[in-house]
């Protein structure tokens, strides 16, 4: 099945640009084919960034799955200190990262990666808007590697819906991690907090 999170570099090529606005702050985007809700930021993404961009989230955090960028982008601009990585497996979506970066003057590493273990080191945040269409072994899998790449007491955040299997991911993370909190849920799309503790 071909999806957003795949190497679908082989589309033809369409850019567009949208603005977005975020708690008073402006975002340039640019995005293609072959890449997730290209056209706005999804509403499940907002949610997520809401929840999370107030909260300490430690020395340095990794978007994975970031797509073209916009939760990773986002939360390094209202906390410029953290260390802000990206992983991504969509070749595309890596090019249109970087872009994105650059363009919203904000300092971030993209890694073109298949395997987050494979990363140099070992991060306080995990931030992941799992990408629904690949399937739950795929989603489950990067659960497994997101708990092996984050530091004791580090915290994987997701976002997903109800709709989608929100409560049988609460139910494998439950697995894995000591703590399992859903800290917001709205139409639909539970937020949850998965400590490493």
């Amino acid at each position: 099945m071909n999806h957003y999170y795949t190497d679908n570099s082989d589309l033809d090529s369409d850019r567009k640009e949208f603005t977005y606005y975020f708690d008073n702050e402006v975002f340039r985007f640019t995005t293609d084919n072959g890449v997730f809700s290209k056209e706005n930021v999804d509403y499940g993404s907002y949610i997520l960034i809401r929840s999370i961009y107030k909260k300490d989230l430690g020395e340095n955090v990794l978007d994975l799955g970031a797509g073209y960028g916009p939760i990773g982008i986002i939360l390094k601009r209202f906390q410029p200190a953290l260390a802000v990585e990206m992983a991504e497996v969509n070749p595309r979506a890596v090019e249109l990262a970087i872009l994105n970066s650059t363009n919203n003057k904000t300092d971030i590493k993209v890694h073109l990666c298949d395997d987050i273990t494979s990363l140099a080191h070992k991060f306080d945040t995990i931030v992941l808007n799992p990408p629904i269409r690949a399937g739950k072994a795929v989603i489950y899998d990067l659960f497994e590697k997101s708990k092996e790449m984050l530091k004791g007491n580090g915290h994987l955040y997701i976002v997903i819906r109800k709709a989608q299997g929100a409560k049988s991911s609460i139910a494998k993370l439950e697995t894995l991690f000591s703590t399992v909190t859903v800290i917001e849920k709205d139409s639909g799309y539970f937020v949850i907090d998965s400590c490493k503790c």
